[in-house]
């Protein structure tokens, strides 16, 4: 059940190359939320924003929960500008959740690209409380260095984490699905959950597709309003009640966490 609450700042902190990690006091968020779920914001400024924003759940700690963001639009470059005391507008948890796959020895293997890391930390970190660290490993990527998010935070966890750029400018040159058919050929039992770009979890997708891996990918899309009602996120999916074998259901009530099998890519 969602909340809408005025939650005050309790921290707010420059993380990273445009990055911010805002921590929010709302009890009722932070206890009902659980992994690759978000929340709807909106602060209030002269000129302010009209419309809630999505941001995905980072953790959780007690009475707060935590977002990480990249300020890069009018939005995001106005919230940086808040600061501890101020209170931002929250409605949430919303969405459903990322659920462990696979028996006992599986790995799970998640990956993040750039802002699709928070939601990978909250599940990574939920995780660990049900198996051994060494059946979790995480790939966190991005174009270059300046654009990985929250790898203290993954390092933090104790967890294997593999890094990827685009660039080489840090961890290994090339893609989070290069370093994944790296692990596959190391323990093909595996089980994979992404959040990121959406050319990056389509190219995951049809890899574990094609490979028989069970794969669960969180998508990274426009979400008016984050509660069913208008209709914006709507995905394709297939669907065995319809002549064309396809419907369209909503990210942001439906997911946005989807198996990687009912997804239909455009």
């Amino acid at each position: 059940m969602p909340f809408q609450t005025e939650a005050p700042i309790l921290a707010h902190d420059k993380v990273g190359h445009r990055h911010y990690r805002l921590r929010l006091h709302a009890p009722c968020v932070a206890e009902a939320a659980g992994p690759g779920q978000f929340v709807q914001m909106l602060y209030r400024q002269p000129f302010g924003p009209p419309m809630r924003r999505p941001f995905s759940i980072h953790d959780t700690d007690g009475e707060a929960f935590d977002v990480i963001y990249v300020a890069r639009g009018p939005f995001t470059t106005g919230m940086a500008e808040l600061a501890p005391g101020d209170t931002v507008s929250v409605v949430g948890p919303l969405g459903n959740t990322f659920e462990i796959m696979g028996d006992a020895g599986t790995r799970h293997v998640l990956v993040a690209g750039g802002v699709g890391a928070p939601p990978m930390h909250f599940f990574a970190k939920r995780t660990l409380a049900a198996m051994p660290v060494s059946d979790l490993t995480i790939i966190n990527g991005a174009r270059t260095a300046d654009l990985i998010v929250a790898n203290d935070d993954f390092t933090q966890l104790g967890v294997e984490l593999r890094v990827t750029t685009d660039d080489g400018s840090t961890g290994r040159c090339g893609t989070v699905l290069d370093e994944l058919k790296d692990i596959v050929r190391e323990r093909p039992s595996v089980s994979v959950y992404a959040c990121g770009p959406e050319p990056m979890l389509k190219a995951i997708a049809q890899y574990c597709l094609g490979s028989g891996i069970p794969c669960r990918v969180s998508l990274e899309t426009v979400m008016p309003c984050g509660t069913g009602v208008c209709m914006g996120c709507v995905v394709k999916v297939r669907s065995s009640e319809h002549e064309d074998g396809c419907a369209y259901v909503r990210a942001c009530y439906e997911g946005p966490v989807f198996d990687a099998r009912d997804l239909l890519w455009d």
